[in-house]
């Protein structure tokens, strides 16, 4: 099952060596499954894939404004102003005074966009709770170490190449 990670060598295009373990190549399928539902879930509320990723943002930091999107997102500001006068056209977001800073604005997810993004997110919350009642805490323990030592040294890596430093989410459980 580990054929899909590539070895440290280079050994041409499509050549892998077995060097990942069953749970990385399991991680990779999540990655890609995971990569596939942000397709579906913006097809399913007719957005587009940043979109539904700058709703995400603002849903879990309502600090956020055009400018700190458009970093989030990896693009221009010129491109996050289009995509939030987007968001607010449908009536996702809303556009509010900055209350410490006037020449800043707050973008304010709607109680509507909120329910559409709960509505859709619904069924895998639930997926989810399904899932982990099936381990006992230490096994959840060993999983969700292993998932943020991925996690922190995917965003090691993207840190090294570009300068960019990511703040990790935090556990909402």
């Amino acid at each position: 099952m580990s054929e899909s990670i590539p070895s440290s060598k280079f050994d041409g295009p499509g050549k892998y060596a077995p060097v990942a373990s069953s749970a990385t190549h399991a991680l990779r399928e999540v990655l890609n499954s995971f990569n596939d539902l942000q397709r579906h879930i913006a097809h399913q509320l007719d957005l587009g894939l940043n979109d539904v990723a700058a709703l995400e943002h603002l849903i879990r930091n309502p600090e956020l404004g055009p400018a700190s999107i458009a970093s989030l997102l990896g693009i221009t500001t010129a491109s996050a102003t289009v995509l939030v006068d987007r968001l607010e056209n449908a009536g996702h977001v809303e556009r509010h005074g900055h209350p410490q800073d006037r020449r800043r604005k707050q973008l304010v997810v709607t109680d509507h966009a909120q329910e559409e993004v709960f509505r859709a997110l619904q069924p895998l919350f639930e997926m989810h709770r399904s899932i982990d009642k099936e381990y006992s805490e230490a096994e959840q323990a060993v999983i969700e170490s292993y998932l943020q030592r991925v996690s922190q040294n995917y965003r090691r890596h993207v840190q090294a190449d570009s300068g960019e430093v990511f703040q990790a989410p935090t556990a909402t459980h």
